[in-house]
This record gives structure tokens, C-alpha cells and sequence, in this order.
């Protein structure tokens, strides 16, 4: 039964809202949401108004006030017309919807005076004519309205008439309640409009900022997109560049080689100098061509994240330094270290980088000392590596990470520059950060952070 009911209340709303809304009107419109007022209101009116009109049928036909019968049969038509009658415009509906509410509304003003609610609706329609029309039909409620008391008004002046009105008022007491009826509904017809305009001004403006808003975002992404390809591109490229150095590389040296061992006896001490650049440089361009190739593998092929033990990353990297430890007599220090979702090559490669800058740029004549640890923050983990090393002074410190970046000649620290460049990528791809805080010959600490 409620099933029925909802059923047979959803069809009849539907009806209602395809004749009194306008589909081609946009949402984001003041229309809209003035049809859809419009439609809501005929919508509940129908049944609602049957509680008043019914009685009021009944009493004006025990008081023999027939035209109030009329008019009331007249705007139940009239209103059943607006809600059913297909191939009316929207405008037109409107216009015979609040019509015949004036009518009623001056009938019940006429046979009941102003002890009934006839200036009360007058004074409700014209809200209403606002609010499901233009401002200027709100102008034209207010003239109608004031029509209405001058009538009355020359009603009671000349004596003419035999209306409930007539009889309970008299002139002055007339113009004192009907201009406060005019007073009343013209502050309406002004004031509402300005609340319109306001809103459907804020609204206007939020959706051409949306709009501005969902182009920029297009724009953004498609930059972001395009921005990506060509860091593929430009991995792929370094790759393939750096693999495709590597064989001339690898043959210049040989042949070097080859040429001081066959020419050993004619070649001076001059010449065996020479060839060893030669050689020298070329492995030092092979190792950078290395770190190169690593770089470019970080993102392009080490990718696939999963739970990784942080102290079993750290422990099988002291595995693999454990000759460089041994032979410094450094002393490491790991403390608790979380469980974090991330990709464990790549870890595993920021972890040796840090640990072998620690034991790598140490003060002479200083037993090294790290500590590796670990503090929870409410969205990340908090990592450190510190170390009693030589420091970097602060003015330094932004260009650490940069790729190939070495602030000591390799005849005092051996290395490519590349480390530090590969922890940043590495948290880049972690969606972290890494800093340091160091001051020259006191040591450095680096942070990084990992997403919970």
C-alpha cells in the first residue's frame, strides 16, 4: 500500500514538473531554481489547498455569497489546468497561476473583510510573484495591490456596495491598514530582487570560476602528462645513451692497454703518463657512466612496492660494507626501525649511499662514528643517518643532492658525485623529502621521510 501510494504521488509529481519546468534552462540558472519553486508550489498546492477550500465552498454557500463559489470553482479549474493541461508555456502557466490568486485573493477581501485573510494573500502573491518571476512583475503585483485598496477605498468614499469590507471599515481606518498592505509589498518587490541579483551574481561567478578552474586543471594535467612522457623519454634516452658509451669506452681502454703492453719497450715515461690518463679517465667515465645507468633504473625499472623491514635493509647493507667498517674501525649504531611500504631495491641503494658517505668522508685520526634511527610523526617516519665526519658547510647544502655534484677533488675522496643525486630521486619516488643539517667539521645528519 505505501509502495502504491509513493508510486501514484511520484507520478503525479512528475506530470506537475515536466509542465511547469523548463528543460533547456541551465541548472546552474536563477530560472531554474524559479521554475522549480513554481512547480514545488503547484505541486503541494492542489492538496494542501483542498483543507481551506472546501470549508470555504461550503460556508459561502450556506451565506448565499455566490460569486465566491464562482471564484473559487473558477481557480480550482484554472489551477488544475496549470498543472495538467499539456502545450501551455512555462511563462504562461505562471502568469495564470498568480492571476487567479489575485481573484481569489480580492473575493475574500471583498466578502470578508479584513478580518479574513483576503490582504494577507495579496500581500503572500506578490512575495510569490517575486520570487517565480521577474523583479518587474513584483513592481506590477505592487500596483495591482494599491488598484485594489483605491478601489475599495472609492467604494467607501461614495457609499456604493454591499461587501463585508464596506461595513467594517471605515475610510480612514481603510487607508491606515491598506497602505501598510502597499508598504509591505513594495519593500518586497524591491528588496527581494536585491537578494536575487546577489546570489545569482555569487553564482554566475562560481560557476565561471569553476569552469576557469576545470580548464586550468585540463591544462595542468595535460602539462603533467606531457611533462612525464618526456622524463621517460629522457630516461630512456640516458640509458640508452650511457649503455651505448659503455662499448667505446671499454674498447678505448683495451687498446690502450693493448698498446702499452705491445710498445712497452719504446714508449718514455712521458708516454706510459699519457696512456695511464687515458686509461684512468676512461674508468672513471665508465663508473659515472654506471651511477648513470643506475640513476635511470631507480624509476624504470625499480618500481613494484611492497612491506620492507628497514632494519633488514639496513643490516644486509652493513653485510656489504663490512670490509669498509672493519678497516676504519667505525663504530654503527642502528636503533628501532619500522616496517614501511616501499620498493626495496631502491631503499636498500639510499641506505649504502648514506652509510658509505658516512664512512667515506671521515675527519683523519677519528674513529667513525654513525647512528642510524628512526621517529614516528603522525603521517610519516622520520629517518636519520648521522655521522662525526667532516661536515659540509651551509652554504653548500642545497647543492648536495644535484647529479655528479662533488664538493672535494677526487684526490682526496674518491666517487662520482651521483650518491646523494640517487637518495633524492629515491625519496622523490617515496613521496618524501631528504635534508641535511651539517656544519663543516662537525659532522652531518641526513633526514628523510617515508609515507606511513
Amino acid at each position: 500500500m505505501k509502495n502504491l501510494f509513493n508510486n501514484i504521488w511520484q507520478a503525479y509529481k512528475g506530470i506537475i514538473f515536466h509542465h511547469c519546468t523548463n528543460d533547456f534552462v541551465a541548472t546552474t540558472s536563477l530560472s531554474y531554481w524559479q521554475n522549480r519553486l513554481f512547480a514545488n508550489s503547484v505541486v503541494y498546492l492542489i492538496p494542501l489547498s483542498m483543507m481551506a477550500l472546501i470549508p470555504g465552498i461550503y460556508m459561502a454557500y450556506i451565506n448565499n455569497l455566490d460569486g465566491m463559489i464562482v471564484v473559487d470553482s473558477i481557480g480550482v479549474v484554472v489551477i488544475f489546468c496549470v498543472a495538467f493541461i499539456p502545450g501551455i508555456t512555462v511563462f504562461a502557466r505562471k502568469l495564470l497561476f498568480n492571476g487567479v490568486l489575485y481573484l481569489i485573493s480580492a473575493m475574500l477581501l471583498l466578502y470578508l473583510g479584513t478580518a479574513g485573510p483576503g490582504l494577507l494573500y495579496l500581500l503572500g502573491i506578490t512575495i510569490f510573484t517575486v520570487l517565480s518571476l521577474d523583479k518587474k512583475f513584483g513592481y506590477i503585483a505592487v500596483v495591482f495591490n494599491t488598484l485594489i485598496c483605491i478601489s475599495v477605498g472609492l467604494l467607501l468614499y461614495m457609499e456604493v456596495g454591499n461587501f463585508a469590507v464596506l461595513g467594517q471599515n471605515e475610510l480612514g481606518a481603510w487607508i491606515a491598514i491598506s497602505s501598510n498592505l502597499v508598504f509591505l509589498s513594495a519593500m518586497s518587490a524591491i528588496l527581494i530582487p536585491i537578494l536575487f541579483n546577489g546570489l545569482e551574481s555569487a553564482i554566475t561567478q562560481e560557476n565561471r570560476l569553476r569552469s576557469e578552474l576545470e580548464i586550468e586543471r585540463g591544462k595542468l594535467q595535460s602539462s603533467i602528462k606531457q611533462l612525464n612522457n618526456k622524463n621517460k623519454e629522457l630516461e630512456q634516452f640516458a640509458y640508452t645513451a650511457s649503455h651505448d658509451l659503455k662499448e667505446p669506452l671499454r674498447m678505448i681502454r683495451s687498446f690502450m692497454q693493448l698498446l702499452e703492453k705491445r710498445y712497452a719497450t719504446q714508449l718514455d715515461d712521458k708516454a706510459r703518463q699519457y696512456i695511464h690518463f687515458a686509461v684512468d679517465g676512461a674508468a672513471r667515465m665508465t663508473s659515472s657512466i654506471d651511477e648513470l645507468l643506475e640513476y635511470s633504473r631507480i624509476s624504470r625499472l625499480y618500481n613494484e612496492t611492497e612491506e620492507v623491514v628497514m632494519e633488514a635493509i639496513v643490516q644486509d647493507v652493513l653485510k656489504l660494507l663490512d670490509g669498509q667498517i672493519s678497516h676504519k674501525n667505525a663504530n654503527v649504531v642502528v636503533g628501532t626501525l619500522p616496517t614501511v611500504t616501499g620498493v626495496p631495491v631502491t631503499l636498500k641503494i639510499l641506505m649504502q649511499n648514506l652509510v658509505s658517505n658516512a664512512l667515506k668522508y671521515q675527519q683523519k685520526d677519528t674513529q667513525p662514528q654513525i647512528d642510524i634511527s628512526c621517529k614516528e610523526l603522525e603521517n610519516h617516519w622520520e629517518f636519520a643517518v648521522k655521522d662525526n665526519g667532516i661536515g659540509i658547510a651551509t652554504e653548500h647544502h642545497h647543492e648536495v643532492f644535484g647529479m655528479f655534484k662533488r664538493l672535494h677533488a677526487r684526490s682526496e675522496y674518491s666517487g662520482t658525485g651521483m650518491g646523494l643525486a640517487m637518495c633524492k630521486k629515491i625519496i622523490e619516488q617515496h613521496k618524501g623529502q631528504i635534508w641535511i643539517e651539517s656544519k663543516e667539521g662537525a659532522g652531518s645528519i641526513f633526514y628523510f621521510t617515508i609515507s606511513k
